[in-house]
């Protein structure tokens, strides 16, 4: 009983904070102009920086790549919270008995993405004004097969529970993403466009509490259910963690696109970034920087905490199961508490 009463008295400080924080559309000063002269992500987010052939790029070519990679990282983010997270939680909710602190929570939860969305559009609209006459993505796609899957898990969303561990990780990945973007301020004043940095920043503030959400969901939805329930959404999960681990569909649109801008790199360069795109999943210094415990110490805690994600351990180069993890936790929490106000 005095586990309960704990989780739902931190329940309901979230459900405060979700009130006393919040902030509007229109908080964000969309009067900036974007800088297609700078960077619009840290340099060292993007897959193809760890490829050899990236060093053939000129300066612009480069640049051109980190403006399409931020695009693109947006289009993902709207893809996320837009198509599956918000999808999936007004199904969960209208089908569940949550306990009011947990379902006042969710309801926060989704709010707080569907201003997300709106986020993501509109600075995508503000970049690249002619792509988006309407509201569809230029970059990232998924195939038919991913789309069906996606149709599956949100039509039963207390089978395939892999969406679950879906949230767990890419929440944090995005307060992994605004922590750089902060730190890239910090350390380099006006070397990232300030429309974008704003975004991330902006987007932190949600996404901080959204990240102790998840424990509940886990609580709540995952882990009363049979082991073959979770045997299913751990080799769900494997292969989406594979996708992200060795990115295809999305860079290569990037690169479509920087062909189309760059016609020169179509004869050399490109075929070569594509010929070496498959190795950067194996590329230690790709790991060292974005799959480690420094990166997302909460999800890797949770990998290591349930036995049926134990293969994931054979993706993550520069991480094992069991080391590390509270020191990197401890980190992480720090800094967050100094960048924004949970």
């Amino acid at each position: 009983m005095g586990d309960r009463l704990k989780s739902l008295e931190h329940l309901e400080i979230l459900n405060r904070k979700s009130v006393e924080l919040a902030f509007g559309l229109e908080d964000l000063d969309w009067s900036l102009p974007v800088d297609r002269g700078k960077h619009w992500a840290p340099d060292h987010l993007g897959p193809l920086c760890y490829l050899p052939a990236y060093s053939l790029l000129s300066a612009e070519e480069k640049r051109r790549y980190n403006q399409l990679y931020a695009i693109g990282m947006c289009e993902q983010f709207i893809w996320l919270e837009e198509q599956v997270l918000i999808r999936l939680l007004v199904r969960v909710l209208q089908g569940s008995r949550f306990p009011r602190p947990l379902s006042e929570a969710i309801r926060h939860f989704i709010v707080e993405e569907r201003k997300h969305t709106s986020m993501f559009w509109r600075i995508l609209e503000k970049s690249e004004p002619t792509w988006y006459p309407t509201r569809r993505f230029k970059l990232f796609n998924v195939s038919p097969l991913q789309h069906l899957l996606l149709y599956g898990i949100i039509k039963n969303p207390r089978l395939f529970l892999v969406w679950i561990w879906m949230a767990i990780f890419f929440e944090e990945r995005t307060v992994f993403f605004a922590r750089h973007y902060i730190k890239a301020r910090h350390r380099s004043p006006g070397q990232i466009d300030a429309v974008h940095t704003q975004l991330h920043e902006y987007h932190l503030k949600d996404e901080a509490r959204h990240c102790q959400l998840d424990q509940y969901l886990i609580k709540h939805l995952y882990d009363h259910k049979p082991q073959w329930k979770k045997l299913i959404c751990a080799k769900m999960f494997y292969c989406v963690m594979r996708q992200y681990i060795f990115p295809r569909r999305t860079t290569r649109s990037i690169l479509h696109v920087l062909g189309h801008e760059f016609p020169s790199l179509k004869e050399n360069i490109i075929p070569q970034l594509l010929k070496q795109l498959p190795q950067v999943g194996l590329n230690h210094e790709f790991h060292e920087m974005l799959f480690n415990r420094r990166a997302t110490p909460r999800s890797m805690k949770l990998f290591a905490e349930y036995p049926e994600h134990d293969g994931l351990w054979d993706l993550f180069l520069a991480e094992q199961k069991n080391i590390g993890t509270e020191e990197a936790t401890n980190v992480m929490t720090t800094e967050l508490e100094t960048m924004v106000k949970l």
